[in-house]
């Protein structure tokens, strides 16, 4: 379970204090496939940085199945979200200079997570059989995000995060990647949370909700 708790965060500019959040509350079920949607801008990025412990809010607690991340210090942080917590990107985040194959196995070799599926198994489960080898200036938008996807699949970890993960690509292929998300999360039985402004695509978790006013509401 993940558990959000009087959660508040402010971020002075030049301008005016911008106020996100105050005293937001937030419970998510061991197991739970969840979409939180609101427009860009509203908080729901910061809100995954703060459940994988890269930003801190001014006042919190954050429990991620009864382990309590509030005070951690920074490398027992970096430890734990390696070995706990996958991303999926808008921006697919591949290297450039590493095949398709060293792109997912780097994930392993620096979290330091169990491994749950060999890369060839991965690979094959999005539809990526024999472009191991492949760079990915030689792949398509949508298969650099099956990449993604791979990478983010093949660690045992418990929590997958997962910002706008279709907002590069278009209304086909958005639903093909949620196909997969959907198929490997049925298998894998992890914690996602992931966050878009798209309705079509939220509606393919199990749960729905909707950040407004600074707090998360159940659509």
């Amino acid at each position: 379970m993940i558990s959000l708790q009087g959660i508040s965060k402010t971020y002075h500019t030049k301008n005016d204090p911008v106020t996100l959040f105050t005293e937001l509350d937030w419970k998510i079920e061991k197991g739970d496939f969840v979409a939180l949607m609101w427009a860009s801008g509203a908080g729901k990025s910061s809100i995954l940085s703060m459940i994988a412990g890269i930003i801190k809010p001014d006042n919190w607690s954050i429990e991620l199945d009864n382990i309590d991340i509030t005070n951690f210090k920074t490398d027992q942080m970096i430890e734990f979200r390696g070995q706990n917590i996958a991303f999926i990107f808008q921006a697919f985040e591949l290297i450039p200079n590493l095949t398709v194959a060293e792109n997912i196995d780097l994930v392993l070799d620096i979290s330091h997570a169990n491994r749950r599926y060999n890369t060839l198994e991965i690979l094959k489960k999005v539809w990526l059989s024999g472009k191991e080898n492949r760079y990915p200036s030689e792949l398509s938008g949508w298969e650099q995000q099956r990449v993604a996807i791979a990478r983010a699949f093949v660690a045992d970890v418990k929590y997958l995060l997962a910002d706008e993960p279709t907002g590069n690509l278009d209304e086909s292929n958005a639903m093909k990647i949620m196909d997969l998300i959907d198929a490997l999360h049925k298998e894998t039985k992890n914690t996602i949370v992931m966050i878009t402004h798209d309705r079509d695509i939220a509606s393919r978790a199990n749960k729905l909700y909707r950040l407004h006013g600074g707090k998360i509401l159940t659509q």
